[in-house]
């Protein structure tokens, strides 16, 4: 804008130039100079009088007049008329001519006789007029100067404003260009993004379906094309609805496009993949992930639906559920077979280990009694073989539970060795045990698990070692909360091929050495399953024909030394010269019923009841059994569980449900299913106890011992628990609580509460998974003169029952009781409350 104005000042100052030509100035100021001096050049020729020279005189007079009116009148002439000079000059010029018109428009006459005067007058103002021509020219000169140099400055300004306007243009189009460049650049990113973003949709593995917000597809890309069957053409402007959506879903569809129009919300748009089902060109609907989109671009609504074909994936589904399925029935099969094999191995090793019980108590000869103990031994191997079967079920079934707790580690091993070495002096061996590193007796671990560990690997050194030593080494390591055990023999050593597999399950040595030590080949099995329960980890070096060192190092914490109990035992307040009750059957002979379909097994449980002079009747299936059962009242009712026509379980149901004479009779399973989850099972069918097979002597004299002693009713009245009340041993015995009461008199509910606390701590123990048998029989034997003081026989059997298994290994026996425990506990401080509330 500033250049527009430049310009147009230019313009109008040439414009006024040009009007003012100072040339023209200058020449009419010096003509007027010029016809000034003609003027009275023809005033004296005039003198003469003559008409021409007159006329010349008037002529000049007019000429000189019309060039003084321009000076007085005209614009150009408008800047000198403010100058002083220039205006009193040209006034007096100008009242010169004014005074002299007259004389001019006169007649010649007047006029030729005023020639005189007219001339001294012009003389007069001469000066005048030569001073209008100076004044002018020098005004005149210096205004075209200033002119010139205000044209000039204008053109510089103008020069220089037209330069900035140029380099602010030359910026403009500099600027101009660069956003063209970048525009360009922006264009040709935008069209190869466009351009990627298609080939990546076309290319795509997942469908890519772009619509609007009515469901017409814009978009429909390769995969697309691929997985529904529509060409591009055939999609394209066609409804989603019309093309995928199943049919059943078609409505479910529209009702939701509606919702979505009308501003409802979105129920599946932004919510990740969802499982949907689709539909194929030919119809066929099949599976799909679709994760839906939307996008708001210049106020259009688009989806863009991301659809992946799991029709595969939900077919390996399948496979897998189906193959998982196989396994778990595979699994229940290994458990099945394991739980069958064991019951099937059982039963004729019952029939072999009892005959075997009953000849030994026949007149044998010395050779006679040898083969008789070698078949004893054999028989039993065969039970470790069998219980090692059901452990390594056991740990794969993940049942095994760890108890740490403060342990005094050298009496973990002495002990376990301790068992041991009766075994090893029959092979000649001898074991010797070292303690090294800094001293760490007490530490926190599981010492049922490290027991196991040691009888395992030290029963295998025994086994492959003849005439050798065994060195038993306890490594601290110093610093940190390792501790090693190196199990070292003499035999004969592994060789290299059987070293990387000699943990594997039912691996065991060469031939030779087999044939010589035999086994299972489970053992080591079992030690790496506790080691590794016990975050440890173990090894083995051998040198073939030199021995072997096997060796494990588990982490164990610094423990404290339980404190010892403050305050004593019941059974310690109480006359310690105080007879306990005696151990043993009853004088009396009882009724037993056998219910076995097994007719050895049959003959072992009458051989050995006929002995101590029972009466015995047999049944040879579980329905025989409930007949007789309701018919007649029997003592004690043993019941094998797998039989023909009606199996154990279902027939002891059917004798407690029913109101036969033996309905409350106490019912054992005889039989070879010792699993724990079996021995539940037996339990809450109305089974009072479990007799594994193989049956041996002792342990069915034990458990008549256990249920059939007398028992006065006003004591132990019938209960409605689960754990029936057997007409044996008594729950409570009357005499036996009343002596205690006579002797400890007021200090008798002090001692009964805290019984009722010990036991019941006692029994919250013995349901965890605790492996140490040495410490479970330690305390069953503690509590059980306890139980004994206040006349709980059954309680304290059990425990005793406990004991006795737990210090010989017997597992299944030591399940068995740790079950009824709390039943049995519950009932026998009923009994007591019943009891304390009538001597109140």
């Amino acid at each position: 804008m500033l250049v527009v104005f430049q310009t147009i000042d230019v313009i109008n100052k040439v414009r006024e130039l040009r009007i003012a030509n100072a040339e023209e100035v200058q020449w009419s100021l010096g003509r007027a100079e010029n016809e000034f001096l003609r003027f009275r050049n023809s005033v004296l020729q005039a003198e003469a009088g003559d008409a021409e020279s007159l006329d010349a005189v008037r002529l000049q007079f007019d000429i000189l007049y019309s060039r003084i009116s321009i000076f007085r009148e005209s614009p150009s002439y408008a800047f000198l008329r403010d100058i002083e000079t220039f205006r009193t000059s040209t006034e007096a010029v100008s009242g010169f001519l004014d005074r002299t018109l007259p004389l001019i428009d006169a007649e010649d006459a007047q006029l030729a006789a005023g020639m005189a005067a007219l001339d001294q007058d012009a003389a007069e103002v001469a000066p005048d007029l030569y001073r209008l021509a100076q004044v002018g020219v020098a005004q005149f000169a210096q205004a075209r100067e200033t002119r010139r140099t205000e044209i000039a400055s204008t053109l510089l300004i103008l020069t220089a404003t037209s330069a900035l306007l140029m380099g602010t243009l030359l910026l403009l189009a500099y600027y101009f260009n660069t956003l063209n460049r970048r525009s360009e650049e922006r264009r040709r990113q935008v069209i190869e993004a466009s351009q990627r973003t298609r080939a990546v949709i076309s290319t795509a593995l997942d469908a890519v379906i772009v619509t609007d917000s009515d469901g017409v597809i814009e978009e429909f890309n390769n995969a697309a094309v691929e997985i529904f069957g529509y060409s591009y053409k055939e999609a394209i402007g066609r409804n989603v609805a019309d093309l995928i959506v199943p049919e059943q879903y078609a409505d479910s569809h529209n009702t939701a496009m509606k919702r979505i129009r009308s501003g409802g919300p979105f129920h599946i748009v932004s919510k990740g993949r969802v499982r949907l089902d689709a539909k194929r060109s030919n119809g066929e609907t099949f599976p799909v992930e679709l994760a839906l989109q939307k996008s708001d671009l210049h106020g259009r609504l688009f989806f863009i639906a991301f659809i992946r074909d799991i029709s595969f994936r939900v077919r390996a589904e399948q496979d897998l559920i189906e193959a998982r399925d196989q396994a778990l029935a595979g699994e229940k099969a290994k458990a099945r077979f394991l739980a069958v094999m064991s019951h099937e191995i059982r039963t004729p090793l019952n029939g072999l280990m009892g005959n075997l019980s009953l000849l030994q108590e026949t007149p044998l000869t010395g050779s006679q009694n040898a083969y008789v103990d070698n078949m004893s031994t054999s028989g039993r191997l065969l039970m470790d073989h069998i219980n090692d079967v059901l452990d390594i079920a056991r740990y794969e079934a993940g049942k095994p539970i760890l108890r740490n707790r403060p342990t005094n580690l050298p009496d973990v091993v002495d002990t376990a060795l301790n068992n041991l070495r009766d075994h090893a002096d029959k092979r000649g061996n001898t074991i010797n045990s070292y303690f090294l590193g800094p001293e760490r007796k007490w530490v926190k671990t599981d010492p049922g698990r490290i027991q196991q560990i040691l009888i395992n690997l030290v029963s295998n050194a025994i086994k492959f070692t003849k005439d050798g030593e065994i060195t038993v080494e306890v490594i601290a390591e110093p610093g940190t909360d390792v501790i090693e055990f190196k199990v070292a023999d003499t035999g004969m050593g592994i060789s290299n091929d059987d070293l990387a597999m000699i943990f594997d399950d039912f691996v065991t040595s060469d031939s030779a050495y087999n044939r010589e030590a035999g086994g299972t080949g489970l053992g080591l099995g079992i030690v790496k399953r506790i080691t590794s329960l016990l975050g440890g980890e173990l090894g083995v070096d051998s040198t073939l024909g030199e021995g072997s060192t096997f060796w494990v190092r588990i982490a164990m914490e610094d423990a404290e030394e339980p404190p010892d109990q403050a305050r004593p035992r019941a059974a310690e307040v109480i006359d310690r010269n105080r007879p306990a009750p005696e151990d043993g059957v009853a004088g009396r002979k009882l009724d037993i019923l056998v219910v076995e379909d097994n007719e050895i097994n049959r003959n072992v449980v009458r051989a050995m009841l006929s002995r101590d002079g029972h009466g015995i009747s047999e049944a040879p299936d579980g329905q025989s059994g409930v007949t007789q059962a309701a018919a007649k009242k029997y003592d004690l009712i043993l019941m094998d569980i797998s039989m023909p026509i009606l199996d154990g379980r279902e027939a002891t149901r059917r004798i407690r449900a029913g109101n036969g004479k033996s309905s409350d009779t106490p019912i054992i399973a005889l039989t070879a299913h010792v699993l724990p989850e079996n021995v539940s099972e037996f339990l809450q069918d109305g089974m009072q106890d479990v007799l594994p097979k193989p049956l041996m002597r002792r342990d069915l004299q034990r458990i008549i011992a256990t249920y059939t002693q007398a028992q006065p009713e006003e004591v132990a009245p019938e209960t409605s628990g689960s754990c029936p009340d057997a007409p044996g041993q008594q729950l409570i015995n009357a005499e036996t609580n009343g002596a205690l009461r006579d002797s400890v008199g007021d200090g008798y509910a002090t001692l009964r509460a805290q019984l009722t606390e010990e036991l019941t701590s006692l029994v919250d123990w013995l349901q965890e998974e605790c492996g140490d048998t040495m410490e479970i029989a330690a305390r069953c034997h503690k509590f059980a003169s306890s139980a004994a003081l206040f006349g709980a026989e059954r309680l304290r059997q059990a425990l005793l029952d406990i004991e006795i298994a737990g210090k010989k290994g017997d597992i299944a026996v030591m399940a068995v009781r740790r079950e009824m425990l709390p039943i049995l506990l519950q009932d026998t401080l009923d009994a007591l409350d019943r009891l304390d509330a009538g001597q109140s």
